[in-house]
């Protein structure tokens, strides 16, 4: 069985949008576990009226502690730590499970904005986004306002996620999509939860994954599943105006944690880490200076003109994301991606 495990605080109209796709996407058992920080919206009594398992805080606890309590209430084999803001693609679990069997992973994650197969396909979608939804701040939206930013991004839905779905099924590969993060029980055991100090706890997970694989060999990395997309409005409830953590365990920042050594060796992109002054090649040169100023322009011209496929048949922005994937989602040898 799958527990889904979210943690919510206020943003009814992200909920009630989360739920809907949950409902109707997910396949196979499940239960979901919420976890109300401190709510006052009716939040809780949403998620409630709907059949869902909802721990009630007096007070607003950080990612990573409301995680590890929805985890250790769970049944199922498979725990999904995923973000409330999120919208689920036909049979996402599915997709996921069935990578995390056939290749005995112990966390995978799907598709997003944050993380394509490709690095120019992915500014793609970031720059579309940024245009349509994440620059008309979704907190505090309706559902219905929320659906339409959905329809203005993709068009058909469940039309735009069989293209994905065809374009990238049979490609795997290293990172980690914050939003949801499927992991074993099993492993999570293992692991003793996440460091609830560290707040960028997806981060924090793939480097322990990697970590552990290297030096003790018995778990595997996170790695991204093609199969699998979501949809993530992005940072819904820290732009609203959240209630401060009421935790009082350490914080430490990934930098605390992980020296710089440490991140440049475990994380999926290599130079990643590596500084301005450490460039020395003309092409590293232009990509920084050159290649930067010209990708954030490419996404105001962007911005300029997404909004307007919101009038059109929804077929049409299909069709717009089938050609970008086409010539944007070529996965070359260089970059690692392996077939699943």
């Amino acid at each position: 069985m799958l527990s889904v495990i979210v943690a919510v605080h206020n943003q009814l109209g992200h909920n009630q949008l989360f739920l809907e796709g949950i409902r109707r996407y997910t396949t196979g058992p499940y239960e979901v576990i919420v976890i109300d920080n401190h709510s006052t919206d009716g939040s809780a009594e949403f998620f409630l009226a709907n059949g869902c398992r909802v721990i009630r805080n007096e007070r607003n606890l950080c990612y990573p502690e409301s995680m590890n309590l929805g985890s250790n209430l769970a049944s199922g084999e498979f725990l999904c730590h995923i973000n409330n803001d999120l919208y689920v693609a036909p049979n996402w679990n599915g997709f996921l499970i069935e990578a995390m069997e056939r290749h005995r992973l112990d966390a995978a994650t799907p598709l997003g904005l944050e993380m394509m197969p490709t690095a120019p396909l992915t500014d793609w979608m970031q720059g579309r986004w940024a245009a349509i939804g994440q620059g008309r701040l979704s907190s505090g939206k309706g559902i219905d306002q929320l659906r339409s930013m959905i329809q203005a991004m993709y068009g058909n839905w469940e039309l735009y996620c069989e293209e994905a779905h065809r374009a990238f099924t049979g490609t795997m590969f290293e990172g980690i999509v914050g939003s949801c993060v499927m992991i074993r029980r099993s492993t999570y055991d293992a692991l003793g939860g996440l460091d609830e100090r560290i707040q960028s706890a997806d981060w924090d997970l793939y480097y322990t994954l990697r970590q552990r694989e290297e030096m003790v060999g018995d778990m595997r990395r996170c790695m991204v599943v093609g199969a699998s997309f979501v949809h993530h409005f992005i940072r819904a409830t820290i732009k609203s105006k959240r209630e401060p953590f009421a935790c009082t365990h350490p914080r430490l920042s990934i930098p605390e944690k992980w020296s710089m050594e440490q991140q440049e060796a475990l994380w999926c992109k290599p130079n990643y880490f590596r500084s301005a002054s450490d460039e020395r090649s003309l092409q590293q040169i232009l990509r920084r200076h050159v290649g930067k100023p010209l990708k954030k322009l490419g996404q105001e011209v962007n911005r300029a003109f997404a909004w307007r496929w919101r009038y059109v048949n929804p077929e049409r922005i299909v069709e717009l994301h089938r050609r970008q994937i086409q010539t944007l989602g070529t996965i070359h040898p260089s970059t690692g991606v392996s077939p699943s």
